[in-house]
């Protein structure tokens, strides 16, 4: 498990065991400053449903208050914003493409920490492995930037051969071709291929060394991308511990840095263990051990049996839990006090230990709103229902 997964499951269970009330709120905002009235809107219907739980409303709101002024100044262009609030929690995130969101309860939105939590994981970097012009690109939910290389490191094929010789002697010498730039390249005794190879060698360690400068503290994925001999070369040199693997294949050069970007997103999402469904997942269902029931799923949740639990953004299954019994009955009754069971069975997941993912429909078995793989089968008969499978 690498760093920002463990940092991402710690923060989860910290949430999770947050006290209460815990706000979520999430403003659209848009670039004619709308997001100021959204602000305005949303403040008054918090300040009266923390009124409402008997809460201290002033207190809770001041911080939130003063993100929303900060955030009605730079609005415009930045986009949306959450902002999660509870006696001990103060956060505000920066994000696109989420929905007007206010909710006060015991716990906060999952679906809406996830979202924030994927656009913090999505931060990673690309190494543009370029003979001409090596280049590290910081990628985050807004795009790509170029981070420059201090002065003094080798960031071309070029600048790195005169800083130091080869151990063998060289006695030959050839013109430098277009991919190299200018000025002559040195070769030896051995083959020309040979020759070539040692070079980029000592060129990919100087540029290894500039990477650690560059990336000093950082343990964000480094995305290396190049032709793939030269990216088997890099990997035998490299030394930043969270190095992707197998990278982007490509020559850098002739790839827009948006393309690169999709590229390597598309990858770290594939190496993500807990969002991809178990090749085996019916096979465990079979043994017990999976299942796309609610019932089963809430009763294994509060037994903590569930390692993890995968369900879509827009599915609900409003209903209520007697734990005693193990039973679950769908309603939608406000006397009943009806909850989201999916969001519930979820954060009871996170509590006790286990992985939960937002996926897809198409990524799901069958199409299912929820599912859940479980540590080990039921030690009794699955838990009895009175309602019909959770609907999308």
């Amino acid at each position: 498990m690498t760093t920002q997964e463990r940092t991402r499951n710690d923060r989860l269970r910290e949430l999770a065991g947050t006290a209460r009330p815990c706000i979520t709120l999430a403003l659209r905002g848009d670039g004619a400053g709308g997001g100021t009235i959204e602000a305005k809107d949303a403040v008054a219907a918090a300040r009266k449903k923390l009124e409402d739980r008997g809460a201290d409303s002033a207190g809770l709101m001041k911080p939130v208050m003063e993100a929303l002024a900060t955030y009605a100044a730079e609005t415009r262009g930045r986009g949306g914003l959450v902002i999660l609030r509870s006696p001990a929690v103060m956060e505000t995130h920066r994000i696109s493409g989420i929905g007007p969101l206010l909710r006060v309860d015991d716990r906060f939105d999952l679906r809406t920490v996830l979202s924030v939590l994927a656009a913090a994981t999505e931060r990673f970097f690309i190494l543009a492995l370029s003979q001409k012009h090596a280049r590290i690109l910081k990628c985050t939910e807004d795009g790509t930037a170029e981070i420059p290389f201090p002065a003094g490191f080798a960031t071309s094929l070029a600048e790195a051969i005169p800083m130091r010789q080869p151990d063998h002697v060289l006695d030959n010498r050839a013109a430098a071709g277009p991919s190299i730039g200018t000025g002559a390249v040195m070769f030896g005794t051995s083959s020309s291929q040979d020759d070539k190879n040692e070079y980029l060698a000592h060129y990919f360690k100087e540029l290894d060394r500039a990477v650690k400068a560059v990336l000093k503290g950082e343990d964000a994925p480094l995305v290396p991308a190049g032709v793939e001999h030269e990216l088997a070369l890099y990997r035998r040199v490299n030394t930043y511990a969270n190095l992707l693997e197998p990278g982007i294949h490509g020559a850098p050069d002739g790839l827009e840095d948006s393309e690169m970007r999709r590229r390597a997103l598309d990858l770290l999402r594939r190496e993500d263990p807990n969002q991809q469904m178990p090749a085996d997942y019916d096979k465990r269902v079979g043994a017990g051990r999976a299942s796309s029931h609610i019932h089963e799923i809430v009763t294994a949740a509060y037994q903590g049996r569930i390692s993890h639990l995968f369900f879509q953004a827009n599915s609900e299954y409003r209903g209520t839990y007697d734990p005693v019994r193990q039973r679950v009955k769908r309603s939608d009754d406000p006397g009943d006090e009806p909850v989201d069971l999916i969001e519930t069975a979820a954060w009871e997941t996170i509590a006790r230990g286990g992985e939960v993912a937002l996926l897809p429909g198409a990524a799901m078995p069958g199409g299912v709103p929820v599912c859940a793989l479980f540590r080990y089968a039921a030690p009794q008969a699955a838990a009895r229902t009175e309602s019909a499978p959770a609907r999308g």
